[in-house]
């Protein structure tokens, strides 16, 4: 009775230990995926529910594109004239945001499944552009009503031919999601895998400042129709941007 005695005493304080309350336990966790670099701290609140707060950084992805432009302008000592251009149009894509996220496992500790719900926020800088027109900067006020369409929008050329903008999204942005593996693993380490949804809203283009929204508005004739529907295509699939996430666990409590 002795021996059975202290074997049950032994064995209790390892079944509490291995149960997960209200931020008994810490996880920590780094993930890669179409979200960038993501760091995160995760805490239980249930055995069947945990939250976690994350950053993710997405570094820049420089790219560019030469865009074919007709202009028509009232020229001086020559009239209406057709002025052929070519714009090379330099875009960076990256952002740094973070989010809150609650976990939820409906067998509790004793599976791995998982479904996920929470918020995005910043990171709304989604694309910027630049560019610069020589034939704007020559010929100035007689084609200074021309700029280039992105989507349903245009942004114009400044007295210089320079042209400036980007493509923003909501600055707080639902997410679903759903995967396999424990975001506090009962071993010191473990693995995970998620796929998932950020819901960003249509995407609004913007002129100079990233407060400066443009409304719609296209100049069908100064831009080729293929690049145009291209970009369209663009700014459709930016309204809900997929996620996938491999990353690599940690228990630290």
């Amino acid at each position: 009775m002795f021996a059975v005695t202290t074997i049950s005493a032994q064995e209790e304080p390892a079944k509490k230990k291995n149960k997960f309350g209200l931020a008994n336990r810490v996880g920590v966790g780094v993930g890669y995926g179409t979200e960038g670099l993501g760091f995160d701290v995760a805490i239980p609140l249930t055995q069947y529910v945990q939250v976690r707060a994350g950053l993710n950084i997405f570094p820049n992805i420089k790219f560019h594109e030469n865009i074919a432009v007709e202009y028509v302008g009232e020229i001086p000592h020559a009239g209406e004239q057709t002025i052929e251009d070519k714009v090379r149009l330099d875009a960076k894509f990256g952002r740094t945001y973070a989010d809150l996220k609650f976990d939820v496992y409906p067998f509790g500790n004793r599976g791995n499944f998982f479904v996920t719900a929470g918020l995005s926020f910043g990171g709304s800088d989604l694309m910027s552009i630049k560019g610069h027109s020589g034939k704007v900067e020559e010929y100035g006020p007689a084609i200074k009503d021309y700029g280039i369409n992105i989507g349903d929008y245009n942004i114009p050329f400044d007295e210089k031919g320079e042209i400036k903008g980007g493509v923003k999204v909501k600055k707080v942005r639902p997410y679903l999601g759903l995967g396999f593996g424990r975001l506090i693993p009962k071993r010191r380490i473990g693995f995970r895998f998620e796929l998932g949804a950020q819901f960003q809203g249509k995407p609004k283009v913007y002129a100079g400042d990233i407060d400066n929204v443009l409304e719609n508005k296209q100049v069908t004739d100064a831009v080729d129709e293929e690049t145009k529907d291209d970009i369209a295509k663009v700014m459709d699939w930016l309204k809900v941007y997929p996620v996938m996430k491999f990353s690599i666990r940690g228990r630290i409590l």
